[in-house]
């Protein structure tokens, strides 16, 4: 190979056999031959010289069937001085080879010149990036992480170190190709055209190590000093001053208190190392960590600013997403953590894994909000992923909460002010089949105080995870990218920067747009599990307990309906049958057994039944609509399709802004028809020839069983939205306030739940009563008269209420207007 040393010559062939013994690299993308265009010579660009690099190449191409790169480019000869398959973007300079050549290859302006002396001429340059100490799926020890892959230059030495340690902790990334002919189209002839190849390789590799490991981050300090020197931050230290009639030092000094207190200190090494230490956390704690649609991220162009936006289930979701992100070749993000978090030890620990450090409310602090949005605005700069999640806590029900838009205005402004990279914000479902959490949440649930996070309640819970706590679900939903929405809300906008921290009028809108559609894209992405299912059909039964072969073929119905008429098409359902489902809860302690010679009796004890009801919160969307439609037929036999098109109406919007349903209210029609047909193709339903009625199966079928226990699983909403009218209805128009009126709908629904024994403590949670009369008002059923009383009319309440006979059965109207009347 041309420009080759002697003793690279020399070395090469002992580097290939021991690279060909030893190395064993993951490799991404997985399928790298569509990636090269048949007949289509091919150049590959090493970032940095190494024939150590050069040989791993070698052997991952000859173990792929892919073209070599000591070969000649196309047809032509090696010799002649004509380029060969692969070139280096990096050359060094010195005894030691320490310092950096900044000049271009004369390889690359060998392959410029031929390509524009001969037009007909093409080959694709394909970028080959290597990160030793960072493959996917692999275990790590003190020792390799020394030698593990970073921003520094590094030497020989290092890479000799690194092949021998890390030679199976490999991850080679083979970049997206470009023609040559189109990369210097512009230049062609040019002086400048080599230098502007070069530029574009060396971009391209900066992106995939900034995807890969992260960006080169400075020092804490730097960061901090940047911050500082930021004009919002010098505006409202100079704020802070008039306002408190300090001097600029202290002005400077609490904003330096507060950009200590918030930023983060990344550290490469302390990611790599805790990956190992996570991966047997997790096979300690979990019976796996099952990914689903993952290609959602690999479906993201290179260069763009990713936001993370999970739903909080546990506070195991901070580390799981980091921990499968970077186990799939990314970066691990930085993640907004409540300041509670911020403990001794292990604040610390948190933010060396990328944690930065928000206040649950920042209270008017105009110092410490200029603080934060600027180094938000930073890291996304600076290329860095970031994570929050936009609920502001854990879910205590299962069901996602209404999010909390902060976050997201905060990102949304950092990019209007200084729109680079393009953002892309990735929705993430997480699904777990057991909640280390579990006991806290019920107790929060029935009326007891938060219990403050500290170093004291982590020791407290390590006895805990002695326990068994099933498979989580990491699935990731469509993702959103920022620009289109933008222009959906200001046609006119163009992504340049602005440099003002104005609020347009239509960012308002825009942030709840936003905030809608990412909840919603969780939820589609929503993960199934066989805990999901027990509980959708146990929870729905009297006294929880049903017969084991009753069981099976309910669960088996359930799985099938969701899988014949998918939510959507990134939703995933367990493959198991009915009968391993049992096993898998019987095992988890969900499910207990009663023997009995007519069939084994499966059931719960009320523990397991307040618990799982967690599980089914998290899945209960996926058949919010079928068990709708199956309500019709509690208290009739027949049904016209028009009076289960007017239920669906008039319960959708409400149900929609609960649960973050997908379907516009325009769609409705379609999806009933769609699910009826489903329904009648499980056989829970029959319908005359033209589909005008519909009817429920004979009372003796099974089939009759199903469908009863399928619509029980949306009674009690129903039952939440009957007894809120109720009561408004009970007081009378411009009689009461919303703030009264929810906590008489708190109260009544927890007296129901005790004088019915509803093991569901969601039932009573006020906020779900709060959301109702807030879209009640928004679509003006509803409004606010003088003194915030609530003004109503009686005509169209009352219409409400008679349509709840055809979905409720008379017993439960009686006994929930026998709670309000008292």
């Amino acid at each position: 190979m041309s420009g080759m040393t002697l003793m690279e010559r020399l070395l090469l062939p002992l580097i290939r056999r021991f690279v060909s013994f030893w190395v064993r690299p993951s490799i991404l993308p997985d399928s790298l031959v569509e990636r090269f265009e048949k007949g289509r010579p091919v150049v590959y660009a090493l970032e940095k010289r190494s024939i150590i690099d050069l040989a791993v190449l070698e052997y991952v191409c000859r173990e792929k069937a892919l073209p070599l790169p000591l070969a000649p480019v196309g047809s032509q000869p090696a010799g002649g001085g004509l380029p060969v398959s692969v070139l280096f973007l990096e050359r060094r300079a010195g005894v030691l080879r320490m310092r950096i050549d900044r000049r271009i290859p004369q390889m690359l302006r060998d392959l410029s010149a031929l390509a524009a002396a001969d037009i007909a001429f093409e080959a694709d340059m394909v970028p080959v990036s290597l990160f030793w100490g960072r493959a996917p799926d692999r275990e790590r020890s003190w020792l390799r992480l020394l030698v593990a892959e970073g921003w520094d230059i590094g030497g020989r030495f290092r890479k000799v170190l690194s092949l021998l340690l890390n030679g199976r902790n490999l991850l080679v990334l083979f970049g997206d190709a470009m023609p040559l002919q189109s990369g210097q189209a512009e230049t062609r002839g040019l002086p400048r055209g080599p230098r502007r190849l070069w530029r574009l390789r060396r971009a391209q590799f900066r992106s995939q190590r900034t995807a890969t490991i992260g960006p080169d981050l400075s020092h804490r300090r730097t960061i901090v000093a940047q911050l500082l020197n930021t004009q919002l931050v010098r505006d409202a230290v100079r704020e802070e001053m008039k306002s408190k009639e300090i001097s600029r030092r202290d002005a400077l000094k609490a904003a330096r208190g507060y950009a200590k207190e918030v930023a983060a200190n990344y550290s490469h090494s302390f990611v790599v190392f805790m990956s190992g230490v996570l991966g047997r956390l997790w096979n300690r704690l979990y019976d796996g960590v099952e990914l689903a649609n993952f290609s959602s991220l690999d479906s993201i162009e290179d260069g763009a600013e990713v936001v993370y936006v999970p739903c909080h289930r546990s506070h195991m979701d901070y580390l799981l997403l980091s921990y499968v992100v970077y186990h799939k070749g990314f970066a691990a993000p930085h993640i907004a953590a409540g300041i509670n978090l911020n403990m001794p030890v292990i604040g610390s620990f948190l933010r060396r894994g990328g944690a930065f450090f928000l206040r649950r409310s920042f209270s008017g602090n105009q110092l410490y909000t200029a603080v934060f949005v600027r180094y938000v605005g930073i890291m996304m700069a600076r290329g860095h992923s970031i994570e929050y999640f936009i609920e502001g806590g854990r879910s205590r029900t299962g069901r996602l909460m209404q999010p909390k838009t902060g976050m997201l205005a905060m990102t949304v402004r950092s990019y209007l002010r200084a729109p680079g990279r393009p953002v892309v914000f990735v929705p993430v479902y997480f699904g777990y089949e057991r909640l280390v959490e579990g006991r806290t949440y019920i107790n929060e649930l029935s009326g007891r105080s938060k219990e403050k996070e500290s170093v004291l309640t982590l020791l407290r819970a390590i006895p805990e995870l002695r326990s068994r706590f099933g498979k989580v679900y990491v699935s990731f939903g469509e993702p959103l990218p920022l620009d289109p929405l933008i222009r959906r809300h200001a046609p006119d906008w163009t992504p340049t920067p602005s440099g003002s921290d104005d609020r347009p009028p239509w960012l308002t809108p825009l942030v709840k747009d936003l905030a809608t559609s990412i909840m919603t894209r969780i939820n589609a992405a929503a993960c199934v599990s066989p805990v999901n299912l027990i509980g959708l059909a146990m929870l729905a039964t009297p006294r929880h307990s049903m017969g084991e072969a009753d069981l099976v073929r309910l669960l088996e119905v359930y799985a099938s309906l969701m899988r014949r008429a998918p939510y959507s098409s990134k939703v995933w359902v367990t493959d198991l049958d009915g009968a391993s489902m049992i096993r898998h809860g019987e095992s988890l302690g969900i499910l207990h057994r009663v023997p009995h010679e007519l069939g084994d009796i499966m059931r719960m004890t009320d523990d397991s039944a307040i618990l799982t009801s967690y599980f089914r919160n998290n899945s209960l969307h996926l058949l919010l609509m079928p068990s709708l439609l199956a309500c019709a037929f509690l208290n009739n036999a027949s049904v016209p399709r028009a009076d289960l098109y007017r239920l669906a109406g008039r319960v959708y919007p409400y149900a929609a802004d609960e649960y973050f349903l997908r379907w516009s209210e325009s769609e409705l029609p379609g999806v009933v028809d769609s699910l009826l047909e489903d329904l009648l193709n499980l056989g829970l339903l029959s319908a005359s020839e033209d589909r005008s009625m519909w009817s429920r199966p004979p009372a003796e079928t099974p089939e009759a069983v199903q469908l009863s226990v399928l619509s029980r699983a949306t009674v009690p909403i129903l039952e939440r939205y009957y007894l809120a009218v109720s009561l408004l209805l009970k007081a009378g128009s411009g009689r009461i306030t919303q703030q009264a009126l929810e906590r008489q709908c708190e109260l009544m629904a927890q007296r129901m739940s005790l004088l019915y024994e509803m093991n569901a403590p969601e039932f009573f949670e006020r906020a779900q009563f709060e959301n109702f009369l807030d879209l009640s008002r928004a679509r003006n059923v509803v409004t606010r008269g003088p003194d915030d009383m609530l003004l109503f009319d009686p005509v169209m309440m009352q219409a409400i209420v008679e349509d709840a006979q055809l979905v409720l059965h008379e017993q439960m109207r009686n006994s929930i207007l026998q709670v309000v009347h008292r």
